[in-house]
């Protein structure tokens, strides 16, 4: 008999509580989510942390690199039908697009262009793994793809890249533009004197994030939604988690008119 991958003890069980603790807000869009898709919405949000956190939240260079390519190979093997994480394991959908999330990664893992110049530069630099995470969704929950909902990921990559700390390598995405307004070194971005500098970082991407459509998947207009909150609470100076009840009332706005997904 099958494991439910959502049940406590469960190898995939770890990696999804790993992402609710992360990202709590989720859990009020999972309650708005179809019966038949919450193991896969559940699944998804973990797998999703797992590769931006390959990608972006380290703060050096070789770890990303390692386990970028790991993830790459991991998304080659899905695709083959011979995965190995239980979180792909779970998913066990071939018909997915895994080769382009494994491109992806392993575009990520050969980065080495540096700090982006401005708001738009870093987003192209995190565009490739957004719209592959973007076609994955699409194929997982049977919804378009857009170029609304690929922005709104690379937004959301970026911002979460911020909510994870001070790190002042190329990981962390502040642009040159924005530490020559406030007269900061890459180095000094760590430090006290950064506060200024991250608040405009994520008061950028903020306005940055677009209006999903309808069509987007349940995970993706939710998501987008609190990322909304969450940077702009970060803009003027408060890094705090979002409310539940504020939660559960953007989960319902999401999903209040939702299509497929």
């Amino acid at each position: 008999m099958k494991t439910d991958p959502l049940r406590a003890g469960s190898q995939a069980a770890a990696f999804i509580g790993k992402w609710r603790a992360r990202e709590p807000e989720m859990a009020f869009a999972e309650v708005f989510c179809p019966p038949s898709q919450r193991t896969q919405f559940a699944l998804w949000g973990a797998l999703v942390l797992e590769c931006r956190e390959a990608a972006l939240e380290l703060s050096d260079p070789r770890p990303t690199q390692i386990k970028c390519l790991w993830w790459a190979e991991e998304a080659t093997l899905a695709a083959q039908g011979h995965p190995r994480h239980p979180l792909t394991c779970a998913l066990a959908q071939p018909a997915l697009p895994w080769a382009r999330l494994a491109q992806a990664l392993a575009t990520v893992a050969d980065d080495d262009a540096g700090r982006p110049v401005d708001r738009e530069a870093a987003l192209a630099t995190v565009a490739p793994l957004a719209d592959a995470l973007v076609a994955m969704e699409a194929a997982l929950f049977v919804v378009p793809t857009s170029a609304p909902a690929q922005r709104a990921a690379a937004a959301h990559l970026l911002g979460q890249r911020l909510r994870i700390g001070r790190e002042a390598g190329p990981g962390g995405r502040v642009p040159l533009a924005l530490l020559a307004r406030h007269g900061l070194t890459a180095a000094a971005l760590a430090g006290p004197g950064g506060e200024p500098a991250l608040r405009d970082w994520a008061g950028e991407l903020a306005a940055a994030l677009p209006r999903v459509p309808l069509e987007a998947s349940l995970f993706r207009r939710a998501r987008t939604g609190f990322d909304g909150w969450l940077l702009r609470e970060r803009a003027a100076g408060r890094n705090r988690r979002m409310p539940p009840l504020r939660a559960l009332l953007r989960a319902w706005t999401a999903a209040r008119d939702r299509g497929p997904g």
